[in-house]
């Protein structure tokens, strides 16, 4: 499969619903079933994004997307993820901006979100990206057990 290094982000929809399942299982996120994603996606507080790309001429995939809720003055990222060979290219970054660009817009004044203690790869991706450890959640995820950070940043 040929890598791309350009990526159009759009409104995650319903109909995209169906391709999350194995970006997840190829990211390690938990897949919250076709119910959940669809009522949510339907509720005004919850958008997401996805980014899609040209992997070969005339042919587009979803490459990754990202989960989130607005509540008052807190954004909360539920999921972002990217397949891994696309990885390393800009588009999480990519789909990090637009979280915060469309919190900011909702009248959020801070964002959190909770990582796997054990990724340090995206703890150092939201380093990088002016996030802070702010607390922690014990037990937090299920398959395998662990603890999560909760990091945040204001906006």
């Amino acid at each position: 499969m040929k890598r791309s290094n350009t990526a159009q982000i759009s409104a995650l929809i319903a109909q995209d619903v169906s391709e999350l399942e194995k970006l997840e299982e190829a990211t390690h996120l938990s897949f919250w079933g076709t119910e959940h994603y669809t009522r949510f996606l339907g509720q005004l507080e919850y958008f997401g994004r996805k980014a899609v790309a040209t992997i070969e001429p005339g042919v587009m995939r979803l490459v990754g997307f990202f989960l989130a809720r607005a509540i008052l003055e807190n954004l909360e990222l539920l999921k972002i993820g990217v397949y891994p060979e696309f990885q390393k290219q800009g588009i999480g970054t990519r789909l990090l901006d637009a979280v915060l660009v469309e919190g900011v817009k909702r009248g959020c004044s801070r964002c959190f979100l909770e990582v796997r203690k054990s990724n340090q790869s995206a703890i150092q991706f939201y380093y990088d990206r002016q996030f802070k450890i702010a607390g922690e959640r014990i037990g937090y995820y299920t398959e395998p057990v662990e603890d999560a950070w909760i990091m945040e940043r204001w906006l």
